[in-house]
């Protein structure tokens, strides 16, 4: 079994591994802005448990800036595992994440599911997510302004 990492474990490896890469810090987030996007790595902590802990990274267009939505247009999960297995995860969603023409497919894909499975279906928990699974779970999170701006400048 890998080692967990605690909250101050994981924030001193981060610190200097994202400041190498170029991320600014605020408390317990980290910022860069690569032009059309700012990638965004938090370390939030649980409200139920001193030990527990989230890392959220995010994606904002900074095009639809400043925004209501506090993680990123887009965010993601990640498990505390290994720091190594922690910034691989961030830097290959980053990568997924800030590829305009697969945002797009993925979009273009989500809204065709979305028109299968629209909200009353969903709350009615009647979608068959094996056979028929959500393309980009990340556009679930996403506001209204989000999807006309990809279609439009993707």
């Amino acid at each position: 079994m890998e080692h967990i990492l605690t909250e101050e474990e994981l924030i001193e490896y981060v610190k200097p591994y994202l400041k190498a890469k170029g991320f600014k810090k605020k408390n317990k987030r980290w910022t860069k802005d690569i032009g059309e996007f700012t990638i965004s790595f938090l370390i939030q902590g649980s409200s139920f448990s001193k030990e527990k802990y989230y890392i959220r990274p995010g994606i904002f267009i900074n095009a639809l800036m400043p925004t209501e939505q506090y993680y990123g247009h887009w965010m993601h999960g990640i498990e505390p595992t290994t720091p190594e297995e922690i910034m691989k995860i961030f830097e290959q969603w980053c990568e997924e994440w800030t590829n305009k023409s697969l945002i797009k497919e993925r979009l273009l894909a989500f809204i065709e599911w979305e028109k299968r499975n629209p909200l009353e279906k969903r709350r009615a928990k009647l979608v068959d997510y094996e056979n028929d699974p959500v393309p980009a779970e990340e556009f679930f999170m996403i506001d209204t302004k989000t999807k006309p701006y990809i279609l439009d400048n993707f």
